[in-house]
């Protein structure tokens, strides 16, 4: 990606989320964006920003999350969920499992690791605290993922 397009990236952003940006923040936010995105392809990148427009997001996104959504939109890939919805997909696991149903879909990567790290006892988890001891560890598996994933090296 050219900074010029990078400029235009910027400038894609702040029309689908409705922020308005004066020359100077124009300037800032691009040179703050090109961190993140200069080996990113400009036309992959705009279409991630498109994408995520449509599909409602509320918030412009942060360089890394649009670094992270263009590159697993290149590689077909699917993020590994957030915290928030790994707990509802576990408690949705540990549902079916008691219930003597196993037609569970099969979680990501992320989410696999962190059960098989909590140990056989996983899928019992129900509790306020149970929730803070297993957002704790998936948020540091999640990133640890990430990194090795789509981190910048």
């Amino acid at each position: 990606m050219e900074k010029t397009e990078c400029k235009a990236v910027v400038e894609l952003l702040s029309v689908t989320w409705d922020k308005s940006l004066d020359t100077s923040s124009l300037t800032v936010r691009a040179k703050g964006y090109w961190e993140f995105i200069h080996d990113l392809p400009y036309e992959e990148t705009k279409t991630t920003i498109k994408r995520m427009g449509m599909a409602g997001r509320k918030w412009l996104p942060k360089p890394g999350e649009l670094r992270l959504a263009t590159l697993s939109y290149m590689n077909g890939e699917e993020l590994p969920p957030e915290p928030e919805e790994a707990w509802t997909i576990l408690q949705a696991i540990g549902q079916k499992i008691y219930s003597g149903t196993y037609d569970y879909v099969k979680p990501h990567p992320v989410l696999a690791q962190t059960i098989r790290r909590l140990g056989t006892n996983a899928t019992a988890l129900t509790t306020n605290s149970d929730r803070a001891m297993f957002t704790s560890l998936y948020e540091k598996t999640r990133e640890a993922y990430i990194l090795e994933h789509y981190g910048t090296d």
